[in-house]
């Protein structure tokens, strides 16, 4: 029986909405992603020496910057697409000036010049001026990250607010990074609650997924699993990869939802094939114990060693394990199925590159 428990969430508050930067072709590239809206020991003959807990995620994974292997883009890119979500998006508001805000992101999408980059710059100040809240928060990223303009963190933030106050959504997303952070702004928990809900009414699934964690972890708003399971299935539902893997630990607890483990692993799934770590250690756990799922432990090792791949030492104690249970064949072709879906998955993320803002 796989047993389930939050991890402490004290330790992981630090990182909670972290605006996730990636380098991937030099800094216009950067501002391009910058912008973008934005248990039980497993029972083998040979019985593993660590006992696993299915774990909570509390906060995405981080994105390398400054990344110096192919192995490591690789795990950030994973990482990266773990966040992309895909969301049935309402009609479009209709914004001043956003022509001259959309000339500025096709220079962006089209030429990677420091000299493109500052012209895409004076289109968003000038579409900013004019009232264009995406333009605005462009703007304000811009400055707070000295990217294709010198960096300014008043004029930034100024851009930001404002941005922020006409309700742009991935604006008050990111203020709410920011509060929670507290680097650029002094630390408050409960500014940073404020500005995740205003987000996350907006069905904003990121700043869903980020108000659940603060109910989870009672920051900023009482402490309430129930309501953490709410925002947390809003974002799971919009295909928010962290939610979707909390979900599947919420059922499989059985602390909110009636425990049913057959809805834990479909969402555990749904994370893991995003390149989601928990998940796919949760998902490892399952195939290695095999009562959830029909043991499997090839295709344990494959989602283990996806999960370690990520940073995740214990992942990496029971991917050990399981390997010293396999022939050298079934070995090969765990790691055949690892390495083709970290392939698949850099494949996915490269084709969302050129996304609409």
């Amino acid at each position: 029986m796989i047993s389930c428990s939050f991890i402490p969430m004290n330790a992981l508050f630090s990182r909670l909405m972290k605006f996730q930067f990636l380098f991937r072709g030099g800094f216009v590239l950067f501002l391009l992603l910058s912008l973008c809206a934005c248990a039980k020991k497993a029972e083998t003959e040979r019985t593993p020496a660590v006992a696993v807990t299915t774990r909570m995620s509390n906060a995405a994974p981080a994105l390398a910057t400054n990344i110096s292997s192919s192995a490591a883009k690789s795990n950030a890119l994973i990482a990266a697409v773990s966040n992309s979500v895909k969301v049935a998006a309402p009609p479009k508001p209709v914004y001043p000036a956003q022509e001259i805000y959309d000339q500025g992101i096709a220079l962006i999408k089209t030429n990677e010049s420091t000299a493109t980059a500052e012209q895409a710059i004076k289109f968003f100040q000038e579409a900013a001026d004019k009232g264009n809240p995406p333009a605005q928060r462009a703007l304000g990223l811009s400055y707070l990250g000295g990217i294709g303009i010198k960096k300014n963190v008043d004029e930034g933030l100024k851009w930001l607010r404002k941005s922020a106050d006409a309700g742009y959504a991935d604006a008050q997303f990111k203020l709410a990074s920011l509060y929670a952070r507290g680097d650029i702004l002094p630390k408050d928990e409960n500014l940073a609650a404020e500005f995740a809900r205003k987000a996350a009414e907006q069905g904003h699934a990121e700043a869903e997924y980020n108000l659940g964690t603060l109910y989870t972890a009672g920051k900023g708003v009482p402490k309430d699993l129930k309501e953490a399971a709410a925002w947390f299935k809003k974002a799971a539902e919009a295909g928010q990869a962290s939610a979707q893997s909390n979900i599947g630990v919420l059922y499989a607890n059985g602390e909110v939802f009636d425990k049913n483990m057959d809805e834990a692993i479909k969402w555990w799934k749904k994370a893991a094939e995003q390149g989601q770590p928990s998940a796919q250690f949760n998902l490892a756990q399952a195939l290695t114990e095999g009562k959830a799922l029909p043991k499997d432990l090839v295709e344990a090792y494959k989602w283990y060693y996806l999960s370690a791949q990520q940073g995740d030492t214990q992942a990496a104690q029971l991917r050990d394990a399981v390997a010293a249970e396999l022939d050298p064949a079934q070995l090969a072709d765990a790691l055949r199925r690892a390495r083709q879906f970290k392939s698949d998955l850099v494949a996915k993320w490269q084709a969302k590159e050129d996304v609409a803002f």
